[in-house]
């Protein structure tokens, strides 16, 4: 008796002794989330895996805001709804657009340069079908959302920061990821989204005035500095000044080269990847003489490769340059890319559509920069909360613990990126809401609860 009463004051002591989680009352502070709005591009919008697909949507950033929103008066949140989770993907091709599903992860086969299979497989995306039903994929786009609108997703994939304010952009020759839900041919974006009068708002725009050049292994369709400082202040006016005197939070712009789309294959394969004998380097010189480019040298042991720049002249990567996502390592070492063509006996430079130089990353980063300035600034003078993307880009960099789960920004394993390396998979947008509400609550003494990372998957695999 003596002994478990003994026991029993340790016990309770143990108990009283162990720490506690404060746990606060979710409070809106007097601001009102009973009509929210989130004007984006593809982040917004809940694009991910190459497409836009129903459980990307339903996962989307401003989605699982809106879900914690409710907490403190947040009412209905409406998206354009999409009835397919194979999702639909597009780029602009002469005469029309091509459609294609979403990617997913998928065992294939290896093989080897002759196409033969080598016996291994190995996990990576590919499509979730082949796209052979053109009609029907685009049949899919353009189908009338599955929700009724009016929508407080106003997230359209592709945007840039002045194609919100342009009239037409929803017309059949503009944006068919918003022709589907445009009030009419001629609406804006920010007009649409004005027009709902909301209460508080939240606008990621401008990611697409650096990432489409990026995307395209340049640095020549960078909207500039100035135009974004003209434009910015007017896409934010609209919404404040649509009539409910609304509050709201805006998004600085993650460095687009440290995104797993830029990094992976750069990773791997080495930007001096070309290892040649000495006769090999002497008759590659005799070559790119001969096609007159006696500038690239090339010698015993290891070698840029060559590539194309912007401006069409040809050198050989440097140390920092990058391998885009798209760039066929198979043509590396089949055919000789980025060296020479064995069968044509010709000099083969990599195509610059798969390259983003050191040149062309520090113009990019540059106008991020001049970017992320005007938000910041924008965001101060009318008392907007500002979610620091960028900053909390570069954390997960190297990696960081939420909610227990350790993620990074490293292809596939990483845990918040999708299948396309560029968009994040639904556990990556869940901390990227909760890092708008952590701004939102900070700006406006709000106690909004974040949200739980572990309900929502990263990738799934096969």
């Amino acid at each position: 008796m003596k002994k478990l009463l003994v026991i029993m004051v340790s016990l309770a002591f143990l108990t009283a002794c162990e720490p506690k989680i404060d746990e606060f009352a979710a409070s809106p502070n007097g601001v009102d989330f009973s009509t929210f709005v989130a004007v984006g591009n593809s982040l917004t919008a809940g694009y991910a895996d190459g497409a836009l697909y129903l459980s990307g949507q339903q996962s989307s950033i401003p989605n699982i805001m809106a879900a914690q929103f409710k907490y403190v008066g947040g009412g209905e949140f409406r998206q354009p709804l999409i009835g397919t989770e194979d999702g639909v993907g597009f780029q602009q091709i002469p005469g029309g657009i091509y459609c294609y599903p979403k990617m997913v992860m998928s065992i294939v086969s290896d093989k080897d340069c002759y196409g033969n299979p080598v016996g291994t497989a190995s996990l990576k995306p590919a499509l979730a079908f082949a796209p052979t039903d053109q009609d029907a994929l685009k049949q899919q786009l353009f189908a009338p959302p599955t929700q009724v609108g009016p929508y407080n997703n106003m997230g359209v994939p592709g945007i840039s920061l002045q194609q919100a304010l342009i009239p037409g952009y929803g017309s059949s020759l503009g944006n068919p990821y918003y022709t589907r839900f445009a009030t009419n041919p001629m609406a804006t974006v920010i007009g649409d989204a004005a027009a709902q009068q909301p209460s508080f708002f939240m606008m990621w725009l401008g990611d697409n005035d650096a990432l489409m050049s990026a995307l395209a292994g340049t640095d020549a369709y960078l909207t500039p500095a100035d135009t974004f400082a003209k434009y910015y202040p007017i896409t934010v006016g609209a919404l404040l000044q649509s009539g409910k005197s609304p509050k709201g939070v805006v998004a600085t712009i993650p460095d687009v080269t440290s995104i797993p789309f830029f990094t992976t294959i750069s990773q791997k394969l080495p930007y001096n990847g070309a290892v040649l004998t000495a006769g090999q380097a002497d008759s590659l010189n005799m070559l790119y003489h001969l096609y007159g480019h006696p500038d690239i040298v090339w010698h015993a042991g290891q070698n840029p490769f060559v590539y194309v720049k912007t401006d069409g002249t040809w050198a050989q990567m440097t140390a920092g340059d990058l391998f885009l996502l798209t760039m066929p390592t198979d043509s590396i070492k089949c055919r000789g890319m980025g060296i020479a063509d064995p069968v044509k006996l010709s000099p083969y430079p990599i195509p610059g559509k798969f390259v983003l130089d050191a040149d062309e990353q520090a113009h990019i980063k540059s106008a991020v920069s001049s970017y992320n300035t005007v938000i910041k600034n924008v965001a101060s003078a009318n008392n907007l909360a500002l979610a620091d993307m960028n900053e909390y880009l570069t954390h997960f960099i190297s990696g960081m613990v939420f909610d227990g789960v350790k993620m990074n920004t490293t292809f596939v394993t990483g845990g918040m990126f999708s299948t396309d390396g560029v968009h994040l998979n639904p556990r990556g947008c869940s901390v990227a809401a909760n890092f708008m509400i952590q701004a939102i609550n900070a700006q406006y003494g709000c106690t909004i609860p974040q949200a739980d990372i572990t309900k929502y998957p990263g990738l799934v695999f096969p």
